[in-house]
């Protein structure tokens, strides 16, 4: 089945655009031994992955509001001295981007991260001039996706149909889904097919090349 080309990319940074590697994680563990958790299990640290950092303190370790302001100022004092290096572009990522602009396709990012590290990230990875824009939060602005995408086509003033979201984490397909918006889900990152379906990807890729192909209308399995 054939579907629209879009005019418009927004893309997630962590687990789509670049590999983190341990930057991340290494932060969280960090932030939590500084707090009196010790946290040795990888999967535990991978949820860290996606999310506000608030919410994750709070939602798995179950941190008050003065705790998790503590947590978020360890974690961000290790990653900005760390885990920004890490940061590298998937392979095939570069040559997505080319593709996508080639064909006149607008690029943005809409992240979780704070305005400063998700400039910083792009940066290392040598991917920042691909984008005419960069969507992050305010350091104390915790918001959830839904919010800062909607802020990202607020001011494109792009129709929803016109927009696609790409994203590794349910939080990217839920918020694409209630801002109107179709997704692809990729299976590269730090998210499962499972997990993508079941809040509601329609479209998924295994590599950077099938996006291209899922953004320039390319075809859908049945």
């Amino acid at each position: 089945m054939q579907h629209r080309r879009y005019d418009v990319a927004l893309f997630d940074i962590d687990g789509t655009l670049c590999d983190p590697g341990s930057g991340i994680t290494d932060a969280a563990a960090h932030a939590l031994a500084q707090m009196g958790f010790v946290e040795d299990d990888p999967l535990a640290l991978r949820r860290f992955v996606g999310p506000p950092l608030e919410h994750s303190f709070r939602d798995l370790y179950g941190f008050d509001a003065a705790a998790v302001t503590e947590a978020v100022g360890h974690y961000r004092e290790h990653y900005a001295d760390v885990g920004i290096s890490q940061y590298r572009p998937y392979p095939g990522v570069g040559e997505l981007l080319e593709r996508l602009l080639a064909a006149g396709v607008e690029l943005g990012v809409v992240t979780a991260k704070i305005q400063e590290f998700a400039e910083g990230a792009l940066q290392t990875a040598g991917l920042r001039s691909s984008f005419t824009t960069v969507h992050g939060r305010a350091p104390d602005d915790v918001v959830a996706k839904v919010v800062t995408l909607r802020r990202a086509m607020q001011s494109r003033r792009a129709a929803p149909e016109q927009v696609v979201m790409i994203g590794d984490r349910e939080h990217d397909v839920e918020a694409a889904l209630e801002n109107g918006v179709d997704v692809i889900g990729v299976l590269y990152g730090f998210g499962t097919a499972d997990e993508l379906h079941r809040a509601g990807a329609r479209m998924t890729a295994a590599a950077p090349r099938r996006v291209g192909d899922l953004v320039l209308g390319g075809s859908v399995p049945q």
